[in-house]
């Protein structure tokens, strides 16, 4: 029951309790009751209208309530509708999130591997540009060695080319005193015809007692010992070259006769001889000056 319907039968009750004296009272009094009934009615007639004022209110708010609880409903399904949606949006962010603290953990995993790479890379960076200095170094070490090379390649090949010259040169000389030596056996020879023959080693090919020179030499006087009665002259040349005792050798400067060098003593690169037929005041045998001999053909 309504509480306007409640109200209303508890106001219809209250009249019904109220009149009860009015009518033993009307009864004593008609007209007074009368009276109070006309006002007793106009005040129920009043308290009707009011009821059905209050009543009509009342369904008027009513309706407005259930137009405002459908209102409600339909919002709340609304409601509902997002809250559903919103729990699938949910659920698809959790599970993003699963994903993402997945690939989180992937990802923490390849940054420690590539930091692992990046200190290996770091490492062997280091060790590369220690090589590269190293071998920069070592570039540079070459360069001046080869620079150094070069170098001392043009001092070879200048003292080569002077090695070259002076070897022509000395070819030339040699030459020479071999023409000169043949043109000195050809005046001895015509001096042996014209005066008689020359004592025993005379001869530049032949050595004491007859022995002959059988190797063309060419020595240099390396040391030179004068005495009271005699010089000696020591020479380059020993047994391994062929070098006997009794050779007679020729001493030789610039293509002239110094002397004459009869070898008294041979060691195994050395020989040691007496010097003949110098002239001191023309030309002495000293250091330096070539002694040669040729062979018997």
């Amino acid at each position: 029951m309504h509480v306007l319907t409640k109200l209303f039968v508890v106001l219809v009750s209250l009249l019904v309790v109220l009149l009860v004296p009015l009518v033993v009272v009307y009864a004593h009094n008609e007209n007074s009751y009368q009276t109070q009934y006309r006002q007793a009615d106009a005040s129920a007639a009043a308290a009707r209208s009011a009821f059905e004022a209050a009543k009509a209110s009342h369904g008027a708010s009513i309706l407005r309530k259930d137009n405002q609880i459908t209102q409600l409903e339909a919002d709340n399904l609304d409601l509902r509708r997002q809250a559903d949606r919103q729990e699938a949006e949910v659920r698809q962010l959790e599970a993003r999130l699963a994903e993402a603290e997945n690939m989180d953990d992937q990802i923490r995993t390849q940054l420690s591997t590539l930091s692992s790479a990046v200190d290996a890379g770091q490492q062997l960076t280091e060790s590369l540009i220690s090589e590269l200095r190293s071998l920069r170094r070592d570039a540079l070490t070459a360069e001046r060695q080869k620079v150094e090379l070069d170098e001392a390649l043009r001092d070879a090949s200048a003292q080569l080319d002077a090695a070259v010259e002076a070897r022509r040169a000395l070819q030339e000389e040699l030459q020479r005193l071999k023409d000169e030596h043949a043109s000195s056996l050809d005046q001895l020879g015509e001096y042996a015809a014209r005066h008689g023959p020359l004592p025993a080693g005379a001869l530049a090919s032949e050595g004491v007692g007859g022995r002959p020179v059988d190797v063309d030499l060419n020595a240099t006087i390396v040391s030179v010992v004068k005495s009271q009665d005699r010089k000696l002259a020591e020479i380059d040349a020993g047994s391994r070259d062929g070098v006997k005792e009794g050779w007679l050798l020729t001493i030789g400067e610039g293509g002239s006769f110094v002397a004459r060098l009869r070898i008294i003593s041979v060691d195994i690169n050395r020989a040691t001889g007496v010097v003949e037929l110098e002239d001191p005041f023309r030309r002495e045998v000293r250091v330096g000056q070539e002694a040669y001999a040729r062979a018997n053909r």
